[in-house]
């Protein structure tokens, strides 16, 4: 695992919902496994969801379950113990066997079963854990349906300890404000009416013993909201002054992407390369950084009443509706993504975007029946914030705009082996300047153009690298590399670097090895395999 959190340690020094967000924000798969005295418990993480839960520890197992819960009697209990014991059948099966049980009841009760085994560790104040990556048992086929962030808002609702709480928050005149990013700001996270009145106040002026004073809420329930917000990020630290003068800023909560992030990932140019030469790109100095802060922090504290309002009636997603929309975005421009003309008003942008964001957020594959979806899911998703990103600003917008013009005037046109190279220059400079998204804009057209080269593969991942949410995409372009040009050296380091960057030491050392069977003296192949064995 990435930035402070390791793959193995103890809770009092990295809580659960830090450990949990990390693992869902990098779509990790494996079991994560986590120990206190005479309790063995394990979690089963897939593509970061959390989708099932066993325990060692007998008052976990399903037949205490049952029976704490009144849904069986001590008799029916002690029954179906014993034929346990002798046919090695499961306890639920027996159960429904008997008739003590329905299937029905059967699925609810091992669900919650599921479910209490990893709300149980929030309470946690001490133990160990450890992340175990790799594939899943077969066996575990319960899924469980529910967002991270819903556990652990579930979790942090069962502490009950006042100064663990105070301690693990900022200071009271700590200033709070809601993030500008859309995975992080429109997932489904059920709030009711007060807490949800309670998250828009973090408009970057209220520090927090403001917002406990106005809050209509007990202060311990207040408190507890505060920390998740802070733990899922849906809330940060905020920057006091968003003008370009401003000398300092004041430092992130751990583990949450900051508008800074945001800013530093500049949306991607238009699909004309012409609209924009390479000579002319402006570089993402500290006043248009600023000024993109500014403007992503006000349109979302314009919108956030709009954002977390509870839908009365949430529009049903179909396949088919899904697939139409994925299939008609090669073929659509930013304002025909979002549904708007080229007049639309920046409160049209907004409305639009908040709307489309919701529909189309990849927290929707845990609606029933839409599971298979998530790759259109985040690829709908990513298309709709581009575009946002794009015509919410006036000058993006209006580049945008002269690219669009020039491309109805010049019409379609193949691509040349000198469009081919000013793509893969300008796509160079992006990466060189930070400009990450830019620069993956350019290689992506570069390599449906020319697949078939290794260099383009590689400079696509190198950049994909480095945007939150891409590194498997990344992986994949690492390995398209290396199969078209296995004797690439940089191409392993690369993907050895990702690995790393990802926890995965295993495999980020495999691929360092790999780069020295082709250049033994290698000096940052040999380099990184001197740190991973340190």
């Amino acid at each position: 695992m990435e930035g402070n959190v390791p793959v193995s340690g103890r809770f009092r020094d990295q809580r659960l919902p830090k450990i949990l967000t990390q693992l869902q924000r990098q779509k990790k798969t494996g079991v994560l496994v986590v120990r206190r005295n005479d309790q063995h418990k394990s979690i089963f993480i897939k593509d970061g969801d959390i989708i099932f839960a066993a325990s060692r520890y007998q008052d976990d197992w399903l037949g205490e379950l049952l029976l704490k819960i009144g849904k069986i009697t001590f008799g029916q209990y002690e029954k179906a113990s014993e034929i346990t014991r002798t046919t090695q059948k499961r306890f639920g099966t027996v159960l429904v066997e008997l008739g003590f049980l329905s299937a029905k009841d059967l699925f609810w009760a091992v669900t919650h079963q599921v479910k209490e085994i990893i709300l149980s560790v929030f309470t946690w104040l001490d133990g160990e854990y450890v992340f175990e990556e790799g594939p899943l048992p077969s066996q575990e086929v319960i899924m469980l349906k529910m967002s991270t962030a819903n556990l652990i808002l579930d979790g942090i609702r069962r502490i009950n300890d006042l100064i663990r709480l105070r301690n693990e928050l900022p200071s009271m005149n700590t200033v709070l404000q809601i993030t500008t990013d859309p995975l992080i700001l429109f997932q489904d996270i059920k709030l009711t009416d007060a807490e949800r009145k309670l998250l828009v106040q973090m408009d970057g002026r209220s520090t927090i013993s403001e917002i406990l004073a106005a809050s209509e809420l007990p202060a311990f329930e207040t408190l507890k909201l505060l920390y998740f917000f802070l733990s899922v990020g849906l809330v940060e630290i905020g920057i006091t002054d968003l003008k370009p003068e401003a000398p300092a800023e004041a430092m992130p909560a751990e583990g949450v992407e900051t508008v800074q992030d945001r800013a530093r990932e500049a949306s991607p140019p238009p699909e004309s390369e012409t609209f924009k030469p390479a000579e002319e790109a402006p570089l993402v100095e500290e006043a248009l950084v600023m000024e993109v802060k500014q403007e992503q922090q006000e349109a979302v504290v314009e919108g956030r009443e709009e954002i977390f309002r509870k839908e009365e009636q949430e529009a049903h997603l179909t396949k088919q509706r899904i697939r139409e929309a994925y299939e008609a975005l090669q073929h659509q421009d930013y304002y025909e993504v979002l549904g708007l003309q080229r007049e639309a008003t920046r409160d049209e942008i907004k409305r639009a975007y908040f709307r489309l964001a919701k529909e189309y957020h990849p927290d929707r594959h845990f609606q029933s029946g839409l599971e298979e979806f998530t790759p259109q899911f985040e690829t709908l998703f990513r298309r709709i914030t581009e575009a946002y990103d794009t015509l919410l600003m006036e000058r993006k917008r209006k580049d945008y705009d002269t690219g669009l013009t020039l491309k109805k005037f010049k019409g379609p046109r193949e691509d040349t082996g000198s469009s081919i190279a000013g793509r893969v220059q300008q796509g160079q400079q992006a990466l060189q300047r930070g400009d990450f998204k830019t620069a993956a804009y350019y290689f992506e057209g570069v390599v449906k153009v020319a697949p078939d080269k290794a260099g383009h593969h590689a400079f696509l991942a190198k950049a994909l690298t480095q945007i939150p949410g891409r590194q498997r995409d990344a992986e994949t372009h690492y390995k398209k590399a290396i199969e078209l040009d296995p004797s690439g050296v940089d191409h392993y380091i690369g993907l050895g670097l990702l690995y790393k960057k990802g926890g995965m030491v295993q495999r980020a050392q495999r691929q360092f090895e790999e780069a020295l069977v082709w250049d033994p003296t290698n000096r940052s192949a040999n380099d990184e395999l001197k740190k991973l064995q340190t």
